[in-house]
């Protein structure tokens, strides 16, 4: 294994353009920066010729997400970690190598200012990759898989919950009728929007709030992290969470100046429509949350079902 990390560390040396590394050595991740996919992941710290030490970041991903990586880089847009594996399009699972981009600096003061520049990123990712899905491995978002994103991975697991606990179901469980009926709305809205090709491009898919970890600050710039759950799907799924309804036009501005011609009023119907995403993708960890004591994210994510 440690062959296959120091063929990967020189790769992406050569890709930087730094010197060449000498000898790496794995070290495990932090318990706060491995999330919850499971995800195989490595940090490795390389020693280079002149002495010099660095670190690199190892992942196991599925060939959907390195490939995804590997597009983004040729972009050469630099909101994403620079990254390569040892094949191009990959067909199955493996090991490939990227920037370490730890989260160190601060959010500005100008927190509107930011946002505008994240836009900007994500408005730069989204157009660059509009007009089809030409990603090996890509999966497109289409019906079966909003159904699956408000039911195996959300609400499958509340009601379990709610059958398995009798304090949570004392609270909660007269929830249920309305995030069913959400539920059915959503996937409805979705597919929908899922075929129209104005919208259609890579997406992240698992943007959190401005206080979450895959917006990070670079050098004063953002840096997109961790894309194991993109797909091919409408752009707005990667606004909803990050952006209110008013900041969101931020992105629309963004878009219309490279182009993209989309009227104000239809952008804002399909970003509320898209708005319940964040709340079905994140219950499972407000669920886990709350057995550890903390219910604040699940009273968030249930408020945003009872105000849709």
């Amino acid at each position: 294994m440690n062959d296959l990390f120091f063929a990967l560390a020189n790769k992406l040396s050569k890709q930087l353009g730094t010197e060449p590394v000498i000898s790496v050595h794995t070290e495990p991740m932090a318990p706060d920066e491995q999330g919850y996919s499971g995800a195989r992941l490595l940090r490795l710290l390389c020693r280079c010729q002149s002495g010099i030490n660095t670190s690199f970041i190892c992942k196991y991903a599925a060939p959907h997400e390195i490939n995804v990586m590997y597009t983004l880089a040729c972009q050469k847009r630099g909101h994403t970690p620079i990254s390569c594996s040892l094949t191009e399009n990959s067909e199955q699972s493996d090991w490939f190598i990227m920037q370490d981009i730890r989260s160190q600096e601060k959010l500005p003061d100008d927190l509107k200012q930011w946002k505008r520049m994240v836009a900007s990123s994500l408005a730069d990712i989204h157009t660059d990759n509009l007009g089809g899905n030409s990603i090996p491995h890509l999966p497109t978002a289409d019906e079966n898989y909003w159904k699956e994103i408000t039911s195996k991975i959300s609400l499958s697991h509340f009601s379990e919950i709610c059958a398995t606990d009798n304090t949570f179901a004392h609270k909660y469980a007269s929830m249920l009728p309305l995030l069913y009926r959400c539920a059915e709305k959503f996937v409805a809205d979705m597919t929908a929007i899922s075929l129209e090709n104005s919208c259609l491009t890579v997406t992240h898919g698992d943007l959190q709030q401005i206080n979450g970890d895959h917006v990070r600050i670079w050098h004063g710039r953002p840096m997109i992290i961790d894309w194991g759950f993109c797909r091919y799907a409408p752009f707005y799924i990667d606004l909803v969470d990050y952006f209110s309804p008013e900041e969101s036009l931020l992105y629309w501005e963004e878009l219309r100046r490279k182009g993209i011609l989309l009227s104000k009023q239809e952008f804002i119907c399909r970003f509320h429509a898209a708005s319940l995403y964040p709340a079905f993708i994140y219950l499972y960890p407000a669920l886990m949350h709350y057995r550890r004591g903390n219910d604040a994210k699940l009273e968030r994510l249930l408020a945003a079902f009872r105000n849709s």
